[in-house]
């Protein structure tokens, strides 16, 4: 999943959120030196996200929707359906969270994207950028959405391979916008009983 459904995913809770952006940017093994220098919770936001990309990867709703990618983009169908899936979660927001797209995208941008020096040196760049950019208002929008598409690809090696990426979305779109509320249905069941887990056994891995 990417950044909007992963913070719509977590629990409404400062580090929690931070956490589950964070997954993308800290990498290998939970352990103790991890936890002193972000705290439980970040912590766990982490663990959050990495069990919700596995769920995703697992997912049939997520597969079927990633095999409605044209072929030509076949290895990067996972990164298209992520971001698509933000794409139609933004634009539908008012319908799936008690929180305006707006009011939540400032709280974030001020509470949870706040500069802190233990986060990596990637993340605080891509913080900025966020900010900067209002990426989460942007999305909502096929122009938006195609943009952060391509800046993506334009970090990829041997030229910008997603060029055209958003081709899909919108020529299908109706048929993705069912793959997710399909998918998401699922993800927030399993996502709240996991939270359960993590909260009840809070030493658990």
């Amino acid at each position: 999943m990417n950044y909007l459904a992963h913070l719509f995913l977590s629990p409404h809770h400062e580090d929690w959120q931070l956490g589950s952006l964070l997954g993308d940017f800290i990498k290998g093994p939970i352990n103790e030196q991890l936890k002193t220098v972000h705290g439980w919770n970040v912590v766990n936001g982490i663990k959050l996200h990495r069990k919700i990309d596995a769920f995703s990867g697992q997912s049939n709703i997520f597969k079927r929707s990633a095999a409605r990618i044209n072929p030509t983009y076949k290895r990067f169908s996972g990164i298209l359906i992520d971001m698509y899936f933000d794409h139609i979660i933004a634009k539908h927001w008012s319908q799936l969270h008690e929180t305006g797209l707006s009011e939540f995208s400032d709280y974030v941008y001020e509470v949870v994207l706040k500069d802190r020096p233990e986060n990596p040196q990637n993340f605080r760049r891509v913080a900025q950028l966020i900010i900067s950019e209002d990426w989460f208002r942007a999305y909502t929008s096929i122009d938006g959405i195609t943009r952060q598409i391509e800046r993506l690809g334009s970090r990829l090696k041997r030229g910008n391979a997603l060029l055209g990426g958003a081709k899909d979305l919108s020529n299908q779109l109706s048929y993705f916008e069912t793959d997710f509320f399909d998918f998401i249905r699922e993800a927030e069941g399993f996502t709240k009983d996991y939270i359960t887990k993590l909260e009840l056994a809070p030493y658990s891995r």
